[in-house]
């Protein structure tokens, strides 16, 4: 008898199973669920929740799974990041690279502190969180390319120095969903504080360009 239970089990074993498979939510309808337990088990302020509200590029760059972009998607997050670049009100992209130098290793504002958003006159842009900077520093991260010699590899030609400003401003309309932070897009950064950033990264004089 117990041989006998187990082979008329078997069908019906593969039968729920079939059934559980069947009903199970697809890719859409399970990101959705995911992200309204997420909003309703938030409890902060409502200047908080706003960071879980994704624009539509972070949509598309949050695939579930790590899947990859098609091309379609990768060209509209090309596309949107192109069309939030702002240039300052001056024209000048290279700006102050002694205050660009204090930028990269400043990593103030939009932190959650006490429960409250820290806010700041000028947030930091914090770079060596995870690039390499100057020669012989060693308090940098690793994440991103060495920048040491940014300038010195590729001069200060207007093209180079409108390059530097957008990839600092949205790295997105370069390289899709990378993992640097879109400080212009987002206004972590101002137009200002990029070009002295820029400058940073270009100057001749900046300690990023000294051997």
């Amino acid at each position: 008898m117990k041989k006998i239970w187990l082979i008329g089990g078997a069908p019906l074993a593969g039968a729920l199973i079939a059934a559980g498979c069947a009903t199970y939510p697809d890719a859409a309808t399970t990101r959705q669920i995911a992200e309204k337990m997420v909003h309703e088990s938030f409890t902060a302020s409502p200047a908080h929740a706003k960071r879980l509200a994704q624009d539509r590029s972070q949509q598309i760059c949050s695939k579930i799974d790590g899947a990859p972009l098609t091309q379609e998607e990768a060209a509209e997050v090309v596309r949107l990041a192109r069309a939030s670049i702002r240039y300052p009100d001056s024209g000048k992209l290279m700006g102050d690279w002694k205050r660009g130098d204090k930028l990269a290793h400043n990593g103030a504002g939009d932190r959650i502190r006490r429960g409250k958003v820290e806010k700041r006159k000028e947030n930091g842009a914090l770079c060596q969180n995870c690039h390499g900077l100057a020669p012989g520093e060693i308090n940098v991260g690793n994440v991103g390319p060495a920048l040491t010699g940014y300038g010195v590899q590729r001069g200060t030609s207007e093209a180079i120095v409108k390059l530097t400003y957008e990839r600092i401003f949205n790295p997105w309309a370069f390289t899709p969903c990378s993992n640097m932070p879109r400080l212009g897009a987002n206004r972590h950064l101002t137009p200002e504080q990029i070009t002295h950033m820029v400058a940073y990264l270009l100057d001749p004089a900046s300690p990023i360009n000294k051997r």
